[in-house]
């Protein structure tokens, strides 16, 4: 097992902390902004650009701050390949004309041996690996079918005794279609200056984000349909597309399903949420090929009428 959880430990590390070679050299680093956030989005794909409204929206689309009524939390955890741990928290407070919010996105691999440069089979101690990153947005109704918003954050990376610091900002919009139900969306996420990895520079993982969605609430269903796609183009790799949808019974049970195409170990997703008053639980499920594991993502949402 333990070997295990270094051999998965590793090729996470490497796919996601360190993946300056990924793309054309020095493209893209701080690979773990692209985990995305919440488990309702989850369960739907990760397509939420036109969607975003909840607090997980600050990481899709600043933009979606603006549809938020009140204050919301949303705290998530996500279980990744064994003892890997990726917490994140989310908090919108309506205020100043729109809504401000702020994210905090932590990943921890756990405790990985030491070794030195000569081979041995006795580990000269342990280090633990993680990547943090800290957001603030706003978005604002600009006309009355239009909502736009902005955020920045601060990156950090720790590999044993190495270091990495940088920022980003992510721009977007939200237009409310002259159709009734249909929304559409655009974001900019991580763009931001050069950082440095020991002696390897990286840019932000960059990348844009076009999208649509179509709510219908309809007697007969006893509840509302919302159908949604993204069109995902990251600055060091192939476009991909998430699909998703989500039919809610009563406003009081959610079920999800997703898909993410052009993906090397992604596809299908599912989910359900459930809603008590003002308090909403989140599931999702996505699963990883190649053996190493699924991806479970829970969270909690709070709902009140301000902060």
């Amino acid at each position: 097992m333990a070997k295990r959880k270094t051999a998965a430990t590793l090729f996470m590390i490497a796919a996601l902390a360190s993946q300056a070679h990924a793309g054309e050299p020095g493209t893209s680093g701080f690979m773990f902004l692209r985990l995305g956030n919440g488990a309702r989005a989850g369960g739907m794909g990760e397509a939420f650009t036109a969607v975003a409204d909840d607090a997980t929206g600050i990481y899709y689309n600043p933009a979606g701050l603006a549809n938020i009524e009140g204050a919301q939390i949303n705290a998530t955890h996500s279980e990744w390949l064994l003892d890997i741990r990726f917490e994140q928290v989310s908090v919108v407070n309506e205020m100043l004309g729109g809504a401000v919010g702020i994210n905090f996105t932590g990943l921890y691999y756990g405790d990985l041996d030491r070794y030195g440069q000569s081979p041995t089979v006795t580990p000269d101690g342990t280090f633990a690996p993680y990547d943090l990153a800290l957001s603030a947005g706003y978005g604002i109704d600009v006309l009355p079918n239009l909502s736009a918003g902005a955020s920045c954050k601060l990156i950090y990376e720790k590999i044993d005794f190495e270091s990495a610091t940088g920022w980003a900002v992510d721009i977007g919009v939200v237009h409310r279609s002259m159709i009734e139900g249909l929304t559409l969306g655009a974001s900019v996420l991580n763009l931001g200056p050069q950082a440095k990895f020991v002696e390897e520079k990286f840019y932000p993982p960059f990348e844009m984000r076009l999208a649509a969605c179509y709510k219908r609430a309809e007697e007969w269903l006893r509840g509302s349909l919302l159908v949604t796609g993204d069109a995902v183009f990251p600055n060091d790799n192939e476009a991909k597309l998430h699909l998703g949808t989500e039919y809610v019974y009563r406003d009081i049970l959610s079920i999800r399903f997703g898909y993410k195409a052009n993906y090397y170990v992604q596809g299908a997703t599912m989910g359900f949420g459930i809603l008590y008053k003002d308090l909403r639980f989140d599931y999702a499920y996505m699963p990883i090929e190649l053996e190493l594991g699924d991806s479970h993502r829970f969270s909690i949402n709070v709902f009140t009428s301000g902060l």
